[in-house]
């Protein structure tokens, strides 16, 4: 009997801290789609605290001297401190690194990121690690204390500006260029183009056109339709884009230029190399997707609080249609947790 009371309350606290601490990572995954932007986040983050406070829960009801106990209690909090100091510059640094990231909140997750030599799209956010899409389509995971110790540069997601180069002789009027140029820019389907000249060479000036892309999903594949536009022009207007040193041991005409025929009729599809974006980044743009159901969700969920105030004062007729408006959004809101859900699982896959 002195034994089993002894054990009841060990017993107890491992019973209902093992299946809290299993209800409640149960709980969190299936909401997760309901926590804007937080669910990984904030499940590594509250399982963590839980478990340390599981752990001090077992020892302190443990059937113990307590003297024992208290040494117990003491080498645990001794042996945490040692990994966090051991661990700083990896476990804690990246935490920490974790929390700060939370708190500038300067990306979320589809955002198109550069940070280092890495360039891509964030699809996961941690508590210690930012997992990111490239070009190639490959999943790279950052330590959280990398996009602390480096620049971060995001693009926004209203519009960035892309552009392109090229090389030209000096026996050319730098307006004719530029204006090829700009129209090449609008040609593929860039918003307020300019161009500049970067430099003046030995033996060729150095032209830089630019253009605002507003559809910054399409980053990759823009760049590709713009170069081919800026061909085209240069080309359609009887421009050579060679080497200042060009020699050629043919004989030809005087009048004789280097450059393809051009189809005056065929016009530049600005989508045309879009569709790898779609393939390359097929992950990033479904977190993108969950992430802007959140936010829906997020603006559904305050509109509702608002309505159900409302209703507690309203007379009534005004409560029969604040009440019928409650349950159209409450539809609403169900087909968004579903969609939520969806996606999120399409992510996992």
């Amino acid at each position: 009997t002195d034994t089993v009371s002894k054990l009841l309350p060990v017993t107890a606290v491992l019973v209902l801290g093992g299946g809290t601490l299993f209800f409640l990572n149960r709980r969190m995954v299936q909401k997760a789609a309901e926590i804007p932007g937080e669910g990984t986040f904030r499940r590594q983050l509250l399982l963590s605290i839980f478990s340390v406070v599981f752990l001090v829960a077992v020892v302190i009801a443990a059937p113990l001297e307590p003297d024992v106990t208290h040494d117990l209690i003491t080498l645990f909090g001794v042996a945490l401190t040692g990994v966090i100091a051991l661990s700083s510059t990896t476990l804690a640094s990246n935490a920490m690194a974790g929390f700060m990231l939370r708190m500038v909140r300067n990306f979320k997750r589809g955002d198109y990121i550069r940070v280092g030599e890495y360039l891509g799209r964030v699809t996961e956010r941690g508590l210690l690690h930012t997992e990111i899409q490239n070009e190639r389509s490959d999943l790279i995971t950052l330590p959280n204390q990398y996009l602390v110790s480096n620049a971060v540069t995001v693009i926004r997601p209203s519009g960035t500006f892309i552009s392109a180069t090229v090389s030209l002789g000096y026996d050319l009027q730098h307006d004719d260029i530029e204006g090829l140029m700009c129209a090449a820019a609008e040609r593929a389907g860039l918003l307020e183009p300019f161009c500049r000249i970067r430099a003046l060479g030995d033996f060729s000036v150095t032209y830089e056109v630019s253009g605002k892309l507003a559809d910054t999903k399409t980053f990759r594949g823009s760049k590709s339709v713009l170069h081919r536009s800026v061909l085209d022009s240069l080309h359609g207007a009887g421009v050579e884009i060679v080497s200042p040193t060009f020699e050629n041991q043919r004989r030809i005409a005087p009048d004789q230029k280097f450059v393809p025929d051009i189809d005056e009729d065929r016009t530049i599809d600005p989508k045309r190399d879009h569709g790898p974006d779609t393939l390359v980044f097929d992950k990033a743009d479904k977190v993108e997707k969950v992430e802007d159901l959140r936010q829906r969700l997020t603006a559904l969920d305050t509109e509702l609080t608002d309505l159900q105030a409302r209703l507690k004062t309203a007379g009534t007729d005004a409560a029969e249609t604040i009440q019928q408006t409650i349950d159209i959004r409450q539809k609403v809101r169900e087909r968004l947790v579903n969609r939520i859900a969806e996606f999120e699982a399409a992510v996992d896959e």
